[in-house]
């Protein structure tokens, strides 16, 4: 549960991002300067959620553990080491006398 915390916390930083950038457009309508602070303030806010998602999913491979989260192993931060079983190699013939 440690994981997800962390995660919820960068989507939602994430998503704070997204709306401060459409508030940004929208201002953009009626003064140009406000519109520039709004922008720098999503470009910042995207910044810190897409950190703090990198942050957690490394904290979590250096812990190990499952992961429920599909996201990671498809872009390559986190992916479970899989088990693989041993294989037993075939006898050694004995060489021909």
């Amino acid at each position: 549960m440690e994981f997800e915390v962390g995660y919820i916390q960068a989507l939602i930083l994430l998503g704070i991002g997204f709306l401060v950038l459409m508030l940004g457009l929208m201002i953009d309508e009626i003064n140009k300067k406000k519109a520039i602070v709004g922008y720098i303030l999503a470009v910042v806010l995207c910044g810190l959620g897409i950190y703090s998602y990198a942050v957690v999913a490394l904290y979590q491979r250096d812990n190990g553990g499952e992961s429920f989260n599909k996201l990671n192993y498809y872009l390559y931060i986190y992916r479970p080491v899989q088990k693989q079983p041993a294989e037993t190699m075939p006898p050694v013939p004995a060489p021909p006398r």
